[in-house]
Formats: structure tokens, sequence, C-alpha cells
């Protein structure tokens, strides 16, 4: 009986442990399957960085609660700054700008007008007065055989010293002769009559200075509107001989006065800065007893040439006349009028 005992107690111990080492070897198992990636290759392989996989269509973006915010310029560029295609503000790239002249910038322009030029005038003095010729106004083109047409140049100057004040000066010197037999009798000055088979000569010599100040009171990037106050100089000679006799000379000094408008607006602006615009000038003349007027308008087309310099063409219609009347016998009245093209830089 005490043998059977003993015997029992191993067989139990011998139980007892084998259900221990495979509990043990069960447990160990599970470790491993926890512990191992989805291939067991991997573990035999050395260790190596992280790499970052290409995202793919499946991927999800990844989620920002507050968006980045757009580039926000809070001030506009100070007046002067010439507008480029990278100095613009935000969003005006493709806006219409027209170009700026920088504070102590210069202008230089260069027009020439294909003229119509016409008048007439009166001189006449001692017994003329009195003849049956006396009074009358004589043409300069039919009488005086002056050219209908004439090429009239003009060349201006401007400073702007200010972001919004420019000081300007133009000049139009101009010479014009012609010679031929009137249609008609006419007499001029004191001894000078003129007949159907005489031969008449005359030089006009004219010079046409303005100096001045503009200002503008409006000035945006697409639009400029500058009013402006000049000084205007008129010196004129018409001299009228007859050939192989005599002549006499018409003197008009005119020291006036001017005031006027002028406007400019935008049309389109290219992806390279070039500009197509319009512009319109007007002026009035007044003082020393006579009345002038010198009238524009037409297309400007400018293109930058960067570091704030622009060169243009401008093209349009030109109007400019002034008349004076001294008494019945002596009295000037002319005028030019046709289209021009100017060329000019900004610098």
């Amino acid at each position: 009986m005490f043998t059977r005992k003993p015997k029992m107690l191993l067989v139990c111990l011998a139980f007892l442990l084998t259900i221990f080492i495979a509990n043990a070897n069960a447990q160990v198992w599970d470790f491993r399957q926890a512990a191992l990636g989805d291939r067991q290759e991997d573990l035999a392989s050395p260790p190596t960085a992280p790499q970052m996989s290409p995202p793919t269509a499946t991927q999800s973006k990844p989620i920002r609660k507050v968006k980045p915010a757009a580039e926000i310029v809070k001030c506009r560029p100070a007046y002067g700054v010439v507008p480029t295609r990278g100095t613009l503000p935000f969003g005006l790239a493709t806006n219409c700008v027209l170009p700026i002249t920088r504070p102590q910038g210069w202008e230089l322009d260069a027009e020439g007008m294909f003229a119509r030029t016409k008048g007439k005038a009166r001189l006449i003095r001692g017994a003329f007065g009195f003849t049956p010729f006396g009074g009358e106004d004589v043409d300069f083109n039919s009488d005086m055989q002056l050219p209908d047409h004439n090429f009239v140049g003009t060349f201006s100057v401007r400073y702007r010293f200010k972001p919004q004040w420019s000081f300007r000066y133009s000049i139009m010197p101009t010479v014009f002769e012609g010679s031929g037999q009137p249609g008609r009798s006419f007499a001029w000055g004191t001894t000078t009559q003129f007949g159907f088979t005489q031969t008449a000569r005359t030089k006009w010599e004219r010079l046409y200075q303005r100096i001045g100040m503009a200002y503008d009171p409006i000035r945006t990037y697409s639009s400029r509107v500058s009013v402006f106050a000049d000084y205007v100089r008129l010196n004129e000679k018409v001299n009228v001989v007859q050939v192989g006799c005599c002549g006499d000379t018409l003197d008009n000094d005119l020291n006036m006065g001017m005031a006027g408008l002028e406007f400019e607006q935008c049309l389109r602006t290219g992806r390279q800065c070039n500009t197509l615009s319009l512009e319109c000038k007007a002026g009035v003349a007044f003082g020393d007893e006579a009345f002038g007027a010198d009238l524009s308008s037409g297309l400007k087309y400018s293109i930058s040439m960067n570091n704030g310099r622009w060169g243009y063409v401008r093209g349009g219609y030109r109007y400019v006349t002034y008349k004076k009347t001294y008494s019945d016998v002596r009295m000037i009245d002319t005028a030019m009028e046709g289209g021009f093209l100017a060329v000019g830089v900004v610098f």
C-alpha cells in the first residue's frame, strides 16, 4: 500500500510538470507573435532608418485647423515708386497702370506736327490806309503765297521737384517762306501794292515759348489730372516784299498767361508693363489784349526701361491759334492744326 502511494505521487508530479512546461512554451510563443512584424524575415535584416513613403491617392492630406493666410500689404507704396510687375501691390499685377515720374525725375519730349498753317493779317501805313485796298485782310496762303502745309517741331522738358509738382518748358521755332504771283491786288505796309503780274515773296518767322508749373490734384495708378499755369512768349515777324520794288514787316510780340488742364487715362497694360493710354491737353491764353489756345488729344504708348526709366511714343491731333487786333489797320490771326507724332523718355 505504501509502495503504491509514492508511484501515484510521482505520476502526479510528472503530469503537473508537463502541464507547466506546456503552459510556459505557449506563453513564450504568444510573446514572439506579439513582437514580430508581418514578415518573419525582417528579423534577420539589419536595422535601417525609417523611410518616408510617397503619398498615394488613398492617403489623406494632413488636416490643418488654421488655413495659411495670404500675403497682406498694409500700406500702398509711397508716391514716386515706379510701379513695375515686381513692386505692384498684391492683386494689381494685371491692372491698368500709368508710368510715374519719380520726384527729382526728368522728362524729355520731341514732337513733330504735320500742320496746316493758315492765317490772315492787316498792315496799313500812311496814305495807303485811304486807298481802295486799305483795311483789307491779307491771306497768308492765297495772297502772301505761303505754303499750306508745313512740318512744325516742338521740344519740351519737364522736371518733377515734388511728388505732385513739376516745372516745364517748351519751345516751337518755325520759319516759313513762299513766293509767287498773288491772285488779286492788295496793300501791305507803307509803299507796297501788289498786282496780278507782280511777284510777292514772304517770310514768316515765329518763336513760340511756354514756361510754367503743373500740379497733379488727382493721381492714381490708372489716371492723372493736372492743372497748369504758364507764361507764354510769342515773337513773330511777317515780311512781305514785292520783288524789284519794296516791302514791309509786321512785328507781333505777345506776353500772355495760360491756364489749362491735362488728363491721362490708362487703357491697357501688358505683361511687361507696356501701357496704352489716352492723353488730352487744353490751354487758354489771355492777356496783352490778345487771345490764344493750344489744344491736343491722342494716344500714348509707354514702355518700361527698368530702374524707373520709361520710353514712350504718342500721336494725335493738335490745334494752336493766336489772334491780336491792334487797330483797324493792324491785325494778325494765325492757326496751326494737324496730326502730330512724338517720342520721349522719362528718367
